[in-house]
């Protein structure tokens, strides 16, 4: 005879079905750590207030004193970065930057740089003949987004999560 709890923790682990365990094992320990600094009855609401708190905190990044950096957009491929400071930007100094995923040298976020770093990829010809027509700048009027990490959104990465 299964019990409520097991019929919750199936509901739950169905979640999971298809993932890589190591993934399975990050949203758990994301959980737990939500779960600390809940109160009893657990209430979804506060839930939801806390990842959008806590999203915002890792995602916003003081350099020094005058400047932090924040995420500005993200996909499969690439992270985009924008720096901002109390002092005026310097002539011929971007004010965006990249990263790949889970890198951590951060490159300008032009046209140059964003086609040596995928030359090599295969996908580099995908960006070549975007690039040739499209600024990595230009975004989406709709959506507001890059349409860089729009084209990025369509190209099936290895290993997709769903």
């Amino acid at each position: 005879m299964t019990t409520y709890q097991d019929k919750v923790l199936k509901k739950c682990m169905k979640q999971f079905d298809g993932m890589t365990k190591i993934d399975a094992y990050d949203i758990l320990h994301k959980i737990e750590t939500l779960l600390i600094g809940q109160e009893s009855p657990i209430e979804f609401k506060s839930i939801e207030k806390t990842i959008e708190n806590s999203y915002d905190l890792k995602n916003i990044l003081p350099i020094n004193s005058s400047t932090y950096c924040y995420l500005e957009d993200e996909c499969y491929y690439i992270n985009v970065y924008t720096f901002k400071s109390k002092y005026p930007p310097f002539l011929g100094g971007g004010d965006r930057y990249f990263t790949l995923r889970n890198g951590y040298k951060m490159f300008p976020f032009d046209n140059k740089h964003i086609e040596e770093v995928f030359e090599s990829m295969n996908i580099g010809y995908i960006i070549r003949e975007f690039l040739k027509e499209n600024n990595v700048r230009s975004r989406n009027p709709k959506t507001n987004r890059f349409l860089l990490l729009e084209l990025f959104d369509q190209i099936d990465p290895p290993n997709k999560m769903i």
